[in-house]
């Protein structure tokens, strides 16, 4: 054994190599920093454009791809683990969408409300009526009578004998009917195309004003005409037809002093020749048979 330990002699420590050191390293160092400058100094020249947009096209699949995996590893992770958690948030779901159902009907109402009270005050600002808007709440189904009922009454300030307008979207605010009875929160309205409707009217023509007697024509096919006019006034098709306000005075059976003068009723459409007086069929501004949406005259302002 001593023999072997003095023929081999132990090296304690690394004898330094007098060979000198490798340059690989340094050469590989040089060749990556001109490569990444080659490559900074092409991409200021745009040449590196097409080559990313071929590469992030290429790559784009795989990415959306990863994408989609993430989300439907979030969802299975959130996503209710029992039976009584799916019942509990599809409860939840039906309640959100109960609520948002109420809640668009409610806007819906409002929007309606609102359209009526705008077209309220620009009748208002042209002219001097003080007005209460009023739903058609129904039709009662009798053959005999063209009669509606509205959403107010005396606990409105409504009284019998008062006018009630409506308005169509390219016309003005006209005539449909006269309040014939009256309850606490509701009103019956007799239409002015019913042949019992009588109202005082004038013609309007080239600055002259006609007098004359609108009538309901509707049982008889036809909806409304004009007569009573004086045989030498002189009258053309299209001419307007007003109120007179003079109604109250014709002994009728409706108290009918309250219906103002000046509210548009219609147009002249065919005039009839021939008796002591001239008649015509009138075009009226608004269809009563027509409007879901009225406004009773409670007064005019002077």
């Amino acid at each position: 054994m001593r023999d072997y330990l003095d023929d081999k002699s132990l090296r304690l420590r690394r004898e330094r190599s007098d060979q000198p050191a490798s340059a690989r390293p340094f050469v590989l160092a040089g060749v990556l920093c001109l490569v990444a400058l080659s490559l900074i100094y092409l991409d200021q020249q745009g040449i590196m454009s097409p080559l990313r947009m071929l590469l992030q096209q290429a790559l784009s699949p795989a990415a959306l791809q990863l994408t989609g995996l993430r989300n439907r590893g979030e969802d299975l992770v959130l996503a209710p683990r029992s039976e009584a958690d799916l019942r509990a948030r599809i409860t939840a779901l039906e309640q959100e969408v109960s609520q948002l159902k109420a809640e668009n009907l409610r806007l819906q109402q409002a929007q309606i409300e609102n359209e009526s009270l705008r077209q309220q005050l620009q009748i208002q600002r042209e002219q001097p009526w003080h007005l209460v808007g009023a739903e058609v709440t129904v039709r009662p189904p009798d053959a005999g009578r063209q009669v509606m009922l509205i959403a107010r009454g005396s606990a409105d300030g409504v009284r019998v004998g008062m006018a009630v307008i409506g308005q169509d979207p390219a016309g003005p605010a006209a005539l449909v009917g006269v309040v014939e009875s009256v309850g606490t929160h509701t009103a019956e309205v007799l239409l002015i195309t019913d042949v019992s409707s009588r109202i005082s009217a004038r013609v309007m023509h080239d600055g002259q004003a006609h007098l004359g007697l609108v009538q309901g024509q509707w049982q008889r096919g036809s909806r409304l005409s004009i007569g009573q006019v004086d045989r030498s006034a002189a009258i053309n098709p299209g001419d307007a037809v007003v109120s007179a306000g003079l109604t109250g005075s014709l002994n009728l059976q409706l108290d009918l002093a309250t219906v103002p003068a000046n509210i548009p009723i219609g147009s002249i459409d065919v005039i009839n020749p021939g008796g002591q007086a001239q008649n015509a069929e009138l075009r009226p501004f608004v269809n009563p048979d027509q409007v879901r949406y009225v406004w009773v005259i409670l007064n005019q302002n002077e």
